[in-house]
């Protein structure tokens, strides 16, 4: 008994020290090197009358200054009028006259403007990131709207100062938040709360129906007024509507103090369903324990070799975290579509963005030489974000030898 507790301590231990970075990081810093090593995660845009206030949230190695962000990266935008549509609208490059950098606790956060054309409704915009150190560009693809009537265009939620907005679908029940507009905008919102456990994304090779979603149910209801402090202390999905008729609101998932991360055993046991059996998945199910579950699914899977289960626990819980970093919607982010291929395959070599879609593209695999991964965008009251896969039975000959190499240590998390 002493040594299953201790392991299991040694489980929750790891999963909750993987960083939310998606880009790694190193103890010793090679000085030769560039200390930039960014990655766009995150974009967000308000709506800010004559203009588009566009916020990027930056990975960026954790040993950056301001002044050598400054001095190590070239940013660069361009706008088109659509994705398909190469025609230059404006492009403009960006420093610290006519942009922002904040940090944001351990990340950062870009802020520019973009002035409105007129009479263009939408437009794409493309951010390019270049490390000029070393070369490595980065691009952020955003669809405008530049006359929107989505309440999302105007308000959303800021950290406490009012000046940091959450980019990426959540904030935590730690967090003290206000709903603002760019204006200042006084506006009382109808909030609903809708506790749900959504389901995890099914396989990709699940190429049978879906069954009819559960149909969301009202937990409780109340009313909040832009410009002022709020927390929220439980966990759930809410939403939020200045008129009940608004067909697109402003959603927020709200997760425990440690979310993107996962630290309790109840929680840690769910995202192995991607990795595991179904006899795998029915016994963590079935457990009434979530700590002796935990335990022994990582004690038998590695046949007692501990080394190597702290090396997949490590690594597949920093997917995870990314995941949920990355894709939270209206559910959290590793039971999303893209959240499941993310965790299971990585960051993906290329995506290809249109208005309607993403196209993941996984190259030079000792498994695959090439292979695509399509999600369609769906649209729902409660983000702009979410997206399903297009499901295939060949996917099987890419799928199942990678889990292998999970379930065997051999994945390595860049």
């Amino acid at each position: 008994m002493k040594r299953i507790s201790t392991f299991l301590s040694l489980i929750v231990l790891l999963a909750g020290c993987v960083a939310s970075n998606t880009t790694p990081t190193t103890k010793q810093v090679d000085k030769t090197a560039s200390t930039i090593q960014s990655i766009v995660t995150k974009t967000k845009f308000l709506d800010n009358g004559t203009s588009l206030r566009v916020y990027v949230h930056l990975d960026l190695d954790r040993t950056a200054t301001l002044e050598s962000i400054a001095q190590e990266l070239s940013l660069r935008y361009t706008l088109y009028p659509d994705f398909m549509n190469k025609t230059i609208l404006e492009q403009r490059s960006l420093n610290l006259s006519n942009a922002k950098l904040l940090q944001n606790k351990e990340n950062w956060m870009l802020i520019f403007d973009v002035p409105k054309p007129k009479e263009l409704l939408t437009g794409v915009l493309v951010l390019a990131i270049q490390d000029t150190k070393t070369g490595a560009e980065t691009n952020a693809t955003t669809l405008l709207r530049f006359q929107s009537m989505k309440s999302s265009d105007y308000f959303t939620f800021f950290d406490k100062t009012g000046t940091i907005p959450y980019v990426g679908n959540y904030f935590t029940a730690q967090d003290t938040v206000i709903l603002k507009s760019l204006n200042s905008q006084e506006q009382t919102f109808k909030a609903f709360r809708y506790q749900f456990d959504f389901d995890p994304a099914q396989s990709p090779m699940a190429t049978a129906p879906r069954q009819a979603q559960r149909q969301l149910f009202v937990d409780s209801s109340f009313s909040i007024t832009s410009n002022k402090l709020y927390n929220f202390k439980d966990e759930a999905l809410f939403y939020f509507t200045k008129d009940t008729a608004d067909a697109y609101g402003v959603g927020f998932v709200v997760g425990d103090k440690r979310y993107p991360r996962l630290t309790r055993p109840e929680k840690l046991v769910k995202p192995l369903i991607y990795m595991s059996t179904n006899a795998e998945t029915q016994d963590l199910r079935d457990s009434k324990v979530s700590k002796i579950a935990l335990d022994n699914y990582w004690l038998n899977l590695t046949q007692g070799n501990q080394q190597l289960s702290k090396r997949i626990i490590k690594a597949y819980f920093q997917r995870v975290a990314q995941a949920n970093e990355l894709f939270t919607s209206y559910k959290v982010g590793w039971k999303t579509d893209r959240g499941m291929v993310w965790i299971i395959m990585g960051t993906p070599t290329r995506v290809t963005k249109t208005r309607d879609k993403e196209i993941w593209t996984y190259v030079r695999n000792s498994q695959y030489s090439e292979v695509n991964f399509t999600f369609n965008k769906r649209a729902n009251q409660f983000t702009d974000d979410h997206y399903e896969l297009q499901r295939y039975a060949e996917f099987q000959s890419i799928w199942f030898p990678t889990v292998e190499q999970w379930r065997n240590g051999d994945v390595v998390v860049r």
